[in-house]
């Protein structure tokens, strides 16, 4: 992993769009992709917990990085979302060829942390878990805070 370091902060920017990964100002539960403006709600503290897992936690709150539901449920179109507890995800450099940062994934799972749907195109778009796919919607640029 040469992008992420464990206890380190981050901000991170989908590499289709240019949108940062944002935990909402509005009700402090969507995570969503927004412009950046490297507030504390788009900084992201990364811990590796094991040899392929990972927890991150925004530095804004005392949420976690997580999933709406189950996590034995998982499918496409699961929101992405800030949860009171820790959830595991796998964190990988970007296998696309010339496009730079990481994948994050649902650890055991083949489901990306995706700008879905009107993401692509506006702000404040919702941010799901897809298969896993070589768009660059599906990768994110780190940038050291």
């Amino acid at each position: 992993m040469s992008y992420i370091h464990n206890n380190q902060k981050y901000t991170l920017i989908n590499c289709q769009k240019g949108f940062a990964l944002d935990l909402s100002c509005g009700d402090s539960y969507s995570i969503i992709g927004h412009n950046v403006h490297s507030g504390l709600n788009q900084t992201w503290i990364f811990w590796r917990i094991d040899e392929e897992g990972w927890l991150i936690k925004s530095a804004s709150s005392d949420k976690w990085l997580g999933i709406q539901g189950n996590p034995r449920n998982i499918k496409e179109t699961t929101k992405v979302i800030a949860v009171p507890s820790p959830f595991k995800w796998k964190v990988e450099d970007s296998d696309i060829p010339g496009v730079e940062g990481i994948r994050i994934s649902a650890h055991g799972t083949n489901f990306s942390v995706d700008m879905y749907k009107n993401a692509n195109t506006k702000e404040d778009g919702d941010v799901h878990l897809w298969g896993k796919h070589h768009g660059a919607n599906q990768i994110w640029a780190v940038v050291p805070r």
